[in-house]
């Protein structure tokens, strides 16, 4: 292990149950497909909070007593510019060309259970290195170890690693903007992972206002019998 790696873990009860709910339901699906494993998340555009996603299912996963590891596959960027406490000088981009190897990109963090790899050295030409570098042999080697591997994509608009990135992997979770992302842009998503349509779990939406999220949340303690949520 090279490191540990300081994750923030935020606080919001709101937040934590939408998590929650959104385990519950993979673990249903998990039932009917034993090999779901490998996750990509990906948004439709940058800025809409995939990143944070990701960080909080793989902290979901973890505190659920999964053996969990996170995977930053944005190797065009300096990990400087993730949520971290500090940037690991290696990561996935270096085991891809063959500048490291799987046990210097491992890292722990400060939560049990779950384990990370940054993005590493930055590589502009990104799918090249993705389809050529041993992607698959590194997620087969992993499988092992883990009961979950959870990719944190770059946006389908910038790049094309997701594209790549969709072929090796389990299921696939589309992420959009509440406000921002259109009908046509979720459109675009699907057809835009036609090839490997099945993998589609879902599409999870961000960045939801309080007033309404309450909406879609019950209003009452089912042990005392009263209403959780105050309106404000």
């Amino acid at each position: 292990m090279a490191k540990e790696i300081n994750l923030y873990q935020q606080q919001n009860d709101l937040l934590t149950n939408s998590f929650d709910d959104i385990i519950l339901k993979l673990m249903q699906k998990r039932n009917t497909n034993k090999n779901l494993k490998s996750l990509l998340f990906c948004g439709s555009e940058p800025g809409i909070g995939t990143t944070t996603i990701t960080i909080n299912m793989a902290i979901s996963l973890a505190l659920g007593g999964n053996k969990t590891l996170l995977i930053d596959s944005d190797i065009r960027k300096n990990a400087k510019n993730k949520r971290l406490s500090e940037a690991p000088p290696l990561g996935l981009s270096d085991y891809l060309k063959a500048n490291a190897t799987i046990k210097n990109i491992i890292n722990h963090t400060n939560l049990e259970n779950l384990d990370y790899i940054a993005c590493g050295t930055p590589f502009r030409q990104s799918a090249i290195l993705l389809k050529i570098g041993n992607l698959e042999d590194l997620i087969s080697a992993l499988y092992k170890d883990y009961d979950f591997i959870l990719f944190d994509s770059p946006s389908l608009g910038v790049v094309n690693d997701a594209s790549v990135l969709s072929l090796l992997v389990d299921g696939v979770f589309l992420i959009g903007e509440l406000g921002t992302t259109t009908k046509s842009s979720i459109k675009k998503m699907t057809e835009h992972f036609s090839q490997v349509h099945e993998k589609i779990l879902g599409i999870l939406i961000n960045k939801v206002d309080r007033s309404e999220y309450r909406m879609y949340m019950k209003n009452y303690d089912y042990f005392h019998k009263k209403r959780t949520l105050q309106n404000e």
